[in-house]
């Protein structure tokens, strides 16, 4: 099945009106690469961002960097022989304006790569979706890139949050089955436009070369936009389905969860075909649903991440268990539109399960059981917290 006009129409760049000046625009896709020399298989990553565009076109403006400018400059002598306070240097004030390409790997070596633009370089199609940023394009049907970022520039440019190395790509890429937008409130908007997504094509990181498929790509593609991103942020999906039942790999199949949006997290699943949706804007509107992600501990005396999440109404409910290892996993700093830090903690190495009965007058039954593998996990939470 292929995705839904909705879906298409909402792929498109949505910085217009009053999301210029307050507002991001985020698209991502998830995908699994083998190594073709010796048949290692990893979950990568890239992201395309947009954010005030209309607060600064010609340069790119980050708070953090933007601090530290002026704790440089002649503020910080005044500061220093005692003329100002130094808290006057603070980012208190500063909006964030920039486009961004993050791209990179999760797993036993996780690695992410981030270059900042201004917002002149973010080319954006008149019809349809196509954008170009920095050199890398994306459009319906494609993606092709490259970020590189030397030694010298990860020392010097913190803020970027960025390790040194280089990661090319030239993909193609079909949306096999979208979900419904969701949107909170407040505008917080979540589109899971390739709820499954099946990629091909080559990646190449720090010279070592992975061949995408589109039967073991396990896909996953969605973006989000809106004057801010929902804070406690969660994310979990995967299309990497194995029935308990059966032993089989579920194909046609695949799950997301997010949140939180006006205090309910949203989900989807799919399986082989089947749909079941819980949103705000869904089919099932009315259900109530918990969750948690906490550190728990493991037998070798490391640590891992577990993701806990569970959606109910009259008629379904819907179980998802997820374990990551922290070693395995990265942090991505987001600034807001409104100048908030957010920290995501995030994973490609999730494993756990996923369960879904139905309710049968005052009985449940287990409909669904299936080993979740290769998991794209998050958590966020604003700086401080």
């Amino acid at each position: 099945m292929s995705v839904s006009k909705k879906a298409v129409k909402g792929n498109c760049y949505k910085l217009k009106g009053s999301l210029r000046k307050r507002g991001f625009d985020r698209w991502r896709y998830f995908f699994n690469g083998i190594n073709a020399a010796s048949g290692e298989e990893r979950l990568f990553f890239i992201e395309l961002m947009a954010e005030n565009p209309a607060l600064s076109w010609e340069r790119a403006v980050l708070p953090q960097a933007e601090e530290e400018k002026r704790l440089d400059s002649a503020d910080l002598q005044a500061a220093l022989a005692g003329n100002i306070e130094v808290k006057a240097a603070s980012p208190q004030g500063i909006l964030p304006s920039y486009a961004c390409v993050r791209a990179g790997v999760f797993g036993s070596r996780p690695k992410q790569l981030n270059r900042f633009f201004a917002n002149s370089e973010f080319n954006v199609q008149k019809r349809g979706f196509g954008i170009k940023a920095g050199g890398c394009a994306f459009s319906d049907t494609g993606l092709m890139g490259v970020i590189s970022v030397t030694e010298i520039e990860a020392r010097s440019f913190a803020e970027w949050g960025s390790a040194a190395g280089r990661m090319e790509w030239n993909l193609k890429y079909e949306r096999d089955f979208d979900a419904p937008e969701t949107f909170s409130k407040a505008g917080e908007r979540w589109l899971a436009g390739g709820l499954t997504a099946r990629f091909s094509g080559m990646v190449t990181i720090d010279g070592q070369e992975y061949a995408v498929s589109p039967d073991h790509s396990f896909g996953y593609v969605d973006k989000s936009w809106g004057p801010l991103m929902p804070i406690p942020f969660l994310h979990v999906s995967s299309s990497r389905l194995t029935s308990i039942f059966t032993g089989k790999v579920m194909k046609d199949s695949g799950f997301a969860i997010g949140g939180d949006y006006d205090g309910r997290i949203a989900a989807f699943a799919k399986f082989e075909g089947e749909y079941y949706g819980f949103g705000p804007q869904q089919k099932i509107k009315k259900y109530a649903s918990q969750w948690s992600c906490v550190r728990t501990p493991t037998n070798d005396g490391s640590e891992e991440l577990h993701w806990s999440a569970s959606v109910n109404c009259k008629k379904y409910i819907l179980d998802v268990d997820v374990f990551c290892p922290a070693a395995e996993m990265l942090v991505k700093d987001y600034w807001l539109p409104d100048g908030t830090l957010l920290k995501v903690l995030c994973g490609g190495s999730g494993s756990g399960e996923i369960r879904l009965y139905k309710q049968v007058k005052k009985s449940l039954e287990l409909i669904q059981h299936a080993k979740i593998l290769g998991a794209a996990c998050e958590y966020g939470q604003k700086d401080g917290v």
